[in-house]
């Protein structure tokens, strides 16, 4: 328990420091962001996980770390980091979030596809027209 505490306490702590060095960056709004407003936006949603798991307390003991959902997920970052450039934003972000849901036990491959297609339009749309960035969807169209 203690532990626990300790680890939601350090991430908090962490959250907030670069929550405060951000608001030494210039902020934008809309099209128009500035270098502070991604990390301002993280390192706050970052305290606010913390505090969450530091007001409620989880009923269940974990049994430590789960290798495969750790593999999944770093594989997911790595593939998706690989990708973006050569393939475009669309195959990248469905390339990351099948390596992602390889690492659930869990398996429900017609609902998972459907999000995972409108999830990779939603990233695409959002900083493509709702940004202004230009991103390509798939690379050569």
């Amino acid at each position: 328990m203690m532990t626990r505490n300790a680890t939601w306490l350090l991430l908090g702590i962490c959250g907030a420091a670069a929550f405060f060095m951000a608001l030494g960056y210039q902020a934008g709004g809309g099209s128009g962001i500035d270098s502070a407003t991604v990390p301002l936006i993280l390192s706050g949603g970052i305290v606010l996980i913390s505090l969450l798991g530091l007001t409620f307390k989880q009923d269940t003991e974990t049994s430590g770390i789960e290798l495969r959902p750790l593999l999944a997920i770093s594989a997911a970052v790595l593939l998706f980091i690989l990708s973006v450039e050569r393939f475009g934003l669309i195959p990248a972000t469905l390339a990351s979030m099948v390596a992602a849901y390889l690492g659930q036990s869990e398996r429900r491959i017609a609902p998972f596809l459907v999000y995972a297609l409108i999830f990779a339009f939603a990233v695409w749309s959002l900083f493509s027209m709702g940004l202004g960035l230009p991103v390509k969807a798939i690379r050569g169209f």
